[in-house]
């Protein structure tokens, strides 16, 4: 369930890749925009962000399907038929971006800002995607008209099968926005400079790691958990522990974001 939606002679683009192209597209155009004064080094930033975030997405997708890879290893590689994973795409973009950035002497604040941005962008994508290609949907609900309009939803799973279920698509579209107007918020009163990244991490990791357990989709179960609710909860730990450390060394310092922030 990925639908070609263009076609160009044998090239063809998928619902899933589209949408997660079109997000990234979106993070880089206002990535140079923040990053205009230096926009070379923020396009090297960028090419290398989007190399590693590719390969850890798909790794860790692998890695949790090692089952079916094993055995279909020509698969592997197939990036364009869906398969990615967030918490790998993130690691990825963050060690390219930071590598590039040390290289290049950017402001790595200022970037991390550019990033809180960004990854409200990425999560509409993907939960688009989502929707577009049968991935990320929830649990079989009994009867629709148990639940509002916008909680459940007739959907199919990734064979096809029609069935009511928890819209956790759209329900994964309007955190992003959420978070995205909060971001905004940031920048535009200048709060938590250098930090603004970390929260919304947190944020979306932990509600991640909420929505996680109404996915219907398979993993492999760690100890008893899915694997992927469990990555959820550890990058959204992750996070607020560098958040909770950035706020600790501000009140130290008593540092104060620059007024242009």
């Amino acid at each position: 369930m990925n639908p070609t939606w263009l076609q160009f002679g044998g090239l063809e683009i998928r619902a899933f890749t589209f949408w997660l192209a079109l997000g990234g597209l979106l993070s880089a155009a206002l990535v140079l925009w923040r990053g205009r004064a230096q926009r070379m080094a923020h396009l090297d930033v960028i090419t290398a962000a989007a190399l590693c975030g590719v390969i850890g997405a798909r790794a860790e997708h692998v890695a949790l399907n090692w089952a079916y890879f094993s055995a279909n290893t020509a698969e592997i590689f197939a990036v364009s038929s869906g398969g990615v994973n967030w918490h790998g795409g993130l690691l990825g973009i963050l060690f390219g971006a930071a590598a590039v950035a040390r290289w290049r002497r950017l402001h790595l604040p200022h970037l991390l800002d550019s990033l809180a941005l960004c990854l409200p962008i990425g999560a509409l994508a993907a939960w688009q995607a989502c929707a577009s290609a049968a991935c990320g949907y929830g649990v079989e609900v009994r009867s629709l008209a148990e639940y509002p309009l916008w909680l459940a939803t007739e959907a199919p799973d990734i064979y096809g099968v029609l069935a009511p279920r928890l819209n956790l698509p759209l329900i994964g579209m309007l955190l992003a926005l959420l978070l995205g107007v909060l971001g905004v918020l940031l920048i535009g009163y200048g709060k938590l400079h250098g930090g603004r990244f970390w929260l919304l991490l947190a944020l979306y990791g932990l509600a991640m790691a909420f929505l996680s357990g109404f996915r219907a989709e398979y993993v492999p179960l760690w100890f008893g958990v899915r694997a992927d609710q469990a990555l959820d909860l550890w990058i959204g730990l992750w996070a607020a522990a560098l958040f909770v450390r950035y706020r600790a060394h501000g009140r130290r310092t008593g540092r104060r974001a620059p007024p242009s922030a």
